[in-house]
């Protein structure tokens, strides 16, 4: 063996073990969680909680930055773009990942194509509440009116998927509610009590609090199944409108190709903490979903969920340039 490929074969080695050496350091350093969204919402929410639980299972800085905008594909093409070293992350959403991209053709980016899904985190129902001033209490009370004249709602922001399910609620109610896009559930729920919009459909876990403090009326949501925490508030399924559905599904994710070491380390740290008796209990008493799911798993839900609310969008001929 010559002395240059004696030299090559050690050069190679060392580089080798220094990529190894650099996988199982990570995290060396502050990791950030960005959210597509304003605070005080349901992916605030999840990305601050992950950010302090992850940052205690690492021993390391993770730490959330807002980049709200344009129903979350602002942030998302942020992240699209970093470095896929694991130190960029962000809370993935239905609006920006599954309905986005059916209902806007200048999104940016493919949801199954340019990013690595990590770990599920959680799904919240949607809640269709009406502001005081408005002053109907049930759903049927809200179509009446409906029916007969426009209705301002608020909704996650254009082409999200809270803009889709009131667009059901309109096909399949026959009512007039009128889409007014925000960049957070919190700015949303300012204006329904300042009485400047007259519905919210948001996620449950930002309405509901309003709801049960008397400052609005919960009219329905959108679970399949009645949970006890939103009280007496129906399922548009027990209404008759088994039509309207859908669950704002959240995950971890990042952009593509980050390392598989580094997306198996964040894929088991979160599902311990979603195993952890605080956290179940957090998440039980908002009404929020889990599902244990490994990365395979995640990328196979995702990429039917992609499918089933581009399809649906389709079918209603929703589109945001």
């Amino acid at each position: 063996m010559t002395r240059a490929i004696w030299v090559g074969i050690m050069v190679a080695a060392a580089l080798a073990s220094s990529v190894c050496r650099s996988q199982v350091a990570w995290p060396s350093k502050p990791v950030k969680i960005v959210v597509a969204f304003g605070p005080g919402g349901t992916a605030d929410v999840l990305g601050r909680t992950l950010a302090e639980e992850l940052s205690t299972a690492f021993n390391q800085q993770f730490y959330v930055e807002n980049r709200p905008g344009n129903s979350g594909s602002v942030g998302s093409s942020q992240v699209v773009r970093a470095e896929p070293d694991g130190y960029t992350l962000l809370i993935g959403g239905a609006g920006p990942h599954l309905t986005g991209p059916a209902v806007n053709a200048n999104i940016g980016y493919v949801t199954m194509r340019d990013f690595t899904h990590i770990a599920m985190i959680a799904g919240d129902s949607f809640m269709l509440a009406s502001s005081r001033e408005l002053n109907v209490k049930t759903f049927a009370e809200l179509v009446k009116v409906a029916r007969e004249r426009p209705v301002t709602c608020g909704t996650p922001g254009s082409g999200s998927q809270g803009h889709l399910i009131m667009e059901l609620i309109n096909r399949a109610a026959g009512t007039k509610l009128q889409a007014v896009p925000y960049r957070g559930a919190a700015d949303n729920m300012t204006d329904l009590l300042g009485n400047h919009v007259s519905l919210a459909l948001q996620p449950a876990i930002s309405v509901g609090q309003q709801v049960k403090a008397g400052n609005a009326f919960g009219l329905a949501v959108t679970s399949l199944q009645h949970k006890a925490v939103f009280g007496n508030v129906p399922t548009f399924d027990e209404l008759g409108y088994p039509q309207i559905y859908g669950v704002a599904w959240f995950w971890l994710t990042g952009p593509k190709d980050i390392p598989p070491e580094i997306v198996q380390k964040l894929n088991l740290a979160v599902r311990r903490i979603l195993e952890s008796p605080k956290i179940k209990e957090q998440f039980a008493g908002v009404g929020l979903s889990t599902m244990d799911l490994g990365p395979t798993d995640l990328n196979k839900f995702l990429a039917n969920e992609v499918t089933l609310w581009g399809a649906l969008a389709k079918e209603i001929g929703l589109r945001v340039e």
